[in-house]
């Protein structure tokens, strides 16, 4: 196999590994790699990127992009100058409309926000109601763009993409294909993405990856495997 390796060379690979058809599997093989690929770099959190969301006055839900799959951290640029906010602080839907419920639909009155809470798939409430267009970056997990020409290369890293891509491509083949061998395919993809993930956590060097709260402190998270407070003191 070709190394680094392209995705016609990831697909030549399953198609060999598990003895699919050159022909008549070639489509299903690339799904497979595809949904491998989107399911590596949203779990393992290896695709982000930034953007900029404008508020509007009087407004407190919003849609979210469709490319946001992950909120990593936000913070507000007010309109009227004064530089950004501090990062926003995530709670719960439930929170804020307590918020609402007891002040009313309070309006922001420093020009910024300072809470905000995610709903549904695609949904965003902050707190207070903004009172001006100020601006919103967002910090952001985002699935790969699917591989498709010969030549694309996945942005996964090697040696990790030929292990992830081709042993999750080969395991969802061999399910397909009802392979006795398809449980060594998943323990040898998991295997490789578990490598793949504790790459990107040193890649990131050392630190905490708690909320921060404002003025200092951290938040307990929602996911127990990022709780870290015990390692730094906390």
């Amino acid at each position: 196999m070709a190394y680094p390796a392209t995705f016609v060379d990831i697909q030549n690979e399953v198609i060999s590994r598990v003895r699919l058809d050159t022909t008549n599997d070639l489509a299903r093989t690339k799904d497979w790699i595809n949904q491998v690929y989107a399911d590596v770099c949203v779990d393992t959190e290896a695709v982000q990127d930034w953007s900029a969301m404008s508020l509007t006055a009087g407004t407190w839900v919003y849609d979210l992009s469709a490319s946001i799959i992950r909120i990593k951290a936000m913070y507000v640029t007010p309109v009227s100058g004064g530089g950004a906010s501090a990062a926003l602080v995530p709670v719960s839907p439930e929170q804020i409309i307590d918020w609402r419920q007891a002040n009313g639909a309070t309006q922001a009155t420093d020009g910024t926000i300072t809470h905000y809470a995610v709903f549904g798939y695609g949904k965003m409430m902050v707190y207070p109601t903004p009172s001006a267009a100020d601006t919103i970056d967002i910090f952001y997990v985002k699935s790969p763009t699917a591989l498709s020409a010969d030549a694309d290369v996945p942005v996964i890293q090697e040696p990790y993409v030929t292990e992830c891509l081709v042993n999750g491509a080969s395991y969802k083949a061999a399910v397909f294909l009802k392979d006795p061998d398809s449980e060594l395919f998943r323990r040898d993809f998991e295997q490789a993405r578990a490598k793949f993930r504790a790459h990107l956590r040193r890649k990131q060097g050392a630190g905490t990856l708690q909320f921060r709260e404002p003025g200092g402190g951290f938040l307990a998270p929602s996911d127990p495997s990022t709780d870290v407070r015990g390692w730094y003191g906390a």
